[in-house]
């Protein structure tokens, strides 16, 4: 979620993905200067993911990632990416990654990556018929450094609708772009949960009035190559609020209607005072 501020002053995501090797299965990467003074989720989502990729064969390729968020992580001390290569196969390649600062571990990712296989093709996920195409609208870019779209939803429905891209054009690497996906997968689960919410969505410049949130974990599935610096459509559903935790689930689109991912989120929503 942004505020004003965040809108004013976006990260540079432009290096992210410029990771440091310190020795064996270890990258270092460097966090952008975030507008609310942490490190966004979807950065160590996405530079844990990428540190995994460069311990794995060209062939194969990611399919699922789940992640636990331990500490808020500190914008300006570099992040260090200590992968685990827990099996090599011949099908299926599986990693785990712990990401540390001076604190401690701040996240911990396990991903699994499948060589291609031939097989049948299938899917039951529609596009919502609510979505405007993205050249329609006009798109802002958000505290994370993306360009987003925020839909306008009819009803009160506890639910997330949002156009988005990675900023900037990155190399073909299908590698590269799944992981510039996990970077966006943190748009918008937490508006979602906030949605499920009695208070509901705040206006922009009032969530951190209403709110404290934080990411506890974190998992997607990559069905679909697609490239991130396309406009993507983010469809999730709020599940409802258990005492101060929620969860959104939902689907990840590109422009013609391929479903290329699916997102849950499990996050802390405290509400705050008037």
């Amino acid at each position: 979620m942004t505020t004003d501020a965040d809108e004013r002053v976006p990260a540079d995501v432009r290096g992210i993905f410029e990771l440091e090797s310190h020795g064996p299965d270890v990258w270092v990467g460097d966090s952008p200067a975030y507008p609310w003074g942490r490190i966004y989720g979807g950065l160590v989502i996405a530079q844990a993911l990428w540190a995994a990729t460069q311990t794995v064969r060209d062939e194969h390729l990611v399919h699922s990632l789940h992640g636990y968020f331990i500490l808020g992580g500190e914008v300006g001390e570099p992040v260090r990416y200590e992968v685990d290569r827990i099996r090599n196969g011949r099908s299926f390649t599986t990693r785990r990654v712990v990401a540390r600062q001076s604190s401690g571990a701040i996240f911990n990712l396990s991903c699994s990556f499948q060589r291609y296989e031939e097989g049948v093709e299938t899917q039951t996920a529609d596009f919502p018929a609510d979505a405007p195409e993205p050249g329609s609208q006009l798109h802002y870019i958000e505290g994370s450094g993306v360009d987003r779209i925020d839909v306008k939803l009819a009803g009160d429905q506890p639910r997330s609708l949002v156009w988005t891209r990675f900023p900037v054009r990155l190399p073909d690497d299908p590698r590269l772009q799944a992981c510039a996906l996990a970077y966006l997968s943190d748009t918008n689960p937490m508006d979602a949960v906030a949605t499920s919410h009695p208070r509901g969505m705040p206006d922009a410049e009032h969530w951190h009035d209403t709110y404290m949130t934080a990411s506890l974990d974190h998992a997607m599935w990559f069905h679909r190559p697609a490239r991130a610096d396309d406009w993507l459509l983010l469809d999730m559903d709020g599940h409802g609020i258990i005492r101060t935790r929620g969860l959104s689930t939902g689907h990840v689109f590109t422009g013609d209607g391929q479903h290329i991912a699916t997102i849950a989120q499990e996050g802390l929503i405290r509400e705050l005072g008037d």
